[in-house]
């Protein structure tokens, strides 16, 4: 007994690297694929502020406070949510006199008045009415804008879209070789795919009598898929 449990272990043995062997190799076929989709911004997110300048610091901050007060309601009046507007930094700093640059004079310089800034990050849902708000902002007081950037409020929706043109691609790409090489599209044996978010330039913004023209233009958004298939003969 002890002998024949041994030699049929030695025999699976050598047999296994021949079952090995004998299994088919799976043929494959792999397409890339490549999707895009024109992304135009639907919102608008820009820097106001308000710079004032007094003899003491409470005088700025109060100056600074009425201004920041009307630009506020200008911007709400203009159709903003609160949600969409908040304070992105405030200071409060001296502002000493100017001296010469040889002066042999080794006092610290005199302190002449104070500088208050205060600025809101707000964002503009109606980006073509963007232009008119901040114009509106200037006249209300506003006298320090930053530049402005533009975004999708949904960005995941051109993404799904480039993904889902980029697998397509693969498959009609894939399709076509099958055809050109006579074989057929069995079952998918890998997919990897990946897509990007839409990157919009900014635009500086420059104080203007004139409306501010608004320019945000397009963006891409792209994506790559790859897929493997198995094959077999029509």
């Amino acid at each position: 007994m002890r002998y024949s449990a041994t030699a049929f272990a030695v025999l699976l043995a050598l047999s296994a690297p021949a079952l090995a062997q004998e299994q088919p190799r799976i043929a494959t076929l792999t397409a890339s694929g490549m999707g895009s989709v024109s992304v135009a911004p639907d919102i608008a997110i820009v820097s106001i502020g308000v710079v004032s300048r007094a003899a003491t610091a409470r005088d700025a901050l109060s100056a600074n406070n009425g201004d920041v007060a009307k630009v506020i309601e200008t911007i709400q009046a203009a159709g903003v949510k609160n949600a969409d507007i908040g304070t992105s930094g405030f200071s409060v700093n001296p502002i000493y006199e100017s001296k010469p640059e040889r002066s042999q004079n080794d006092e610290p310089p005199r302190i002449t008045g104070y500088q208050v800034s205060n600025e809101v990050r707000v964002t503009i849902r109606d980006i073509a009415n963007s232009g008119a708000v901040l114009d509106k902002v200037v006249s209300a007081g506003a006298n320090q804008i930053g530049s402005i950037r533009f975004d999708v409020s949904d960005r995941q929706k051109p993404a799904d879209e480039a993904l889902s043109k980029a697998i397509a691609d693969a498959r009609r790409q894939a399709e076509l070789m099958a055809d050109a090489a006579g074989v057929k599209l069995v079952r998918i044996l890998d997919i990897n795919a990946s897509s990007g978010t839409p990157v919009f330039a900014r635009a500086e913004m420059r104080m203007a009598a004139a409306p501010v023209p608004i320019m945000p233009g397009e963006s891409q958004v792209t994506a790559n898929a790859n897929i493997s298939w198995e094959i077999a003969p029509k």
